[in-house]
């Protein structure tokens, strides 16, 4: 048996234990890469290949612990001040006290764009800008929907009912330091209503996660960055070093609507919604 460190890789009875390191955003509490020797298609180069890349992860690991460095933490929200925003094209940035915002009334059928600014991580630490819902509410009754796109992501309308607070509305790639996105915030009324005139009233929260140094930049699909296929993230053992580490590198432990660290989101001052009367 091969140990490096105390946490460490492991090697024992033919595997390898990878301890806790960030890669693409995605957690790893502990993973076993089997060296199955009675698989004749898994070739020995690809046993010292997946060793190799284990003891990779477990070095960079040990070296971030003892650096400090961001991968260790993330996941974790960045400071509400890594956030600027600006509502005059970038010309100036400040916090989201900048924001204005429009008054217009929405039509069943129909959504308004209630806000729209850039924003930019002024912080070195990579992270991605994110979108979550708050404690929205009608106090007149009614129904509404909400939608924002952040960066490259276009948002889906989502219907205000049954959803919950933290709930990830949009969310972009790796943003580089001080680089500015769009971010467009729309409230809407499902056709199928019929009240007239009711009040919405909004809840917008924002966040900065942080994510691996080598993530997607923005602009990508953050659900799916495109190098993660059926072939390679089904785990089969067809001899190559993908189909062993595969399973590892694409599996979605931070899907959309997981959630972010409500103490560090960032609330909105953002005025209510008058639905209009017919």
């Amino acid at each position: 048996m091969a140990q490096i460190g105390r946490r460490g890789l492991k090697i024992c009875a033919g595997h390898a234990l990878v301890p806790r390191t960030g890669y693409r955003n995605r957690s790893i509490e502990s993973v076993t890469i089997h060296l199955m020797p009675n698989n004749a298609r898994l070739t020995q180069t690809v046993r010292r290949a997946a060793v190799v890349a284990a003891a990779g992860a477990a070095a960079a690991a040990i070296a971030g612990l003892g650096s400090g460095a961001a991968h260790a933490a993330v996941g974790d929200n960045l400071p509400s001040s890594c956030l600027q925003v600006s509502q005059d094209g970038g010309n100036n940035w400040g916090t989201t006290a900048v924001i204005t915002w429009n008054n217009a009334r929405p039509i069943p059928g129909g959504e308004v764009k209630q806000a729209s600014f850039k924003v930019r991580n002024n912080c070195a630490t990579a992270a991605k800008f994110q979108v979550y819902t708050g404690n929205w509410s009608l106090p007149d009754g009614g129904s509404a929907t909400v939608r924002a796109n952040a960066g490259s992501v276009q948002g889906t309308k989502t219907a205000l009912a049954g959803i919950p607070k933290g709930h990830l509305l949009a969310e972009t790639g790796r943003l580089t330091k001080d680089a500015p996105v769009n971010v467009e915030l729309f409230v809407g009324i499902p056709a199928s209503e019929t009240a007239q005139g009711f009040t919405i009233k909004p809840a917008w929260n924002l966040a900065l996660e942080e994510v691996a140094g080598d993530s997607p930049v923005d602009p990508v699909d953050p659900v799916d960055p495109g190098d993660c296929n059926n072939s390679s993230a089904s785990g089969s053992a067809s001899g190559s070093l993908g189909d062993i580490l595969g399973p590892i590198l694409c599996s979605d432990t931070g899907s959309l609507g997981s959630g972010s660290a409500a103490s560090k989101l960032i609330q909105l001052d953002s005025p209510n919604v008058v639905a209009a009367s017919r």
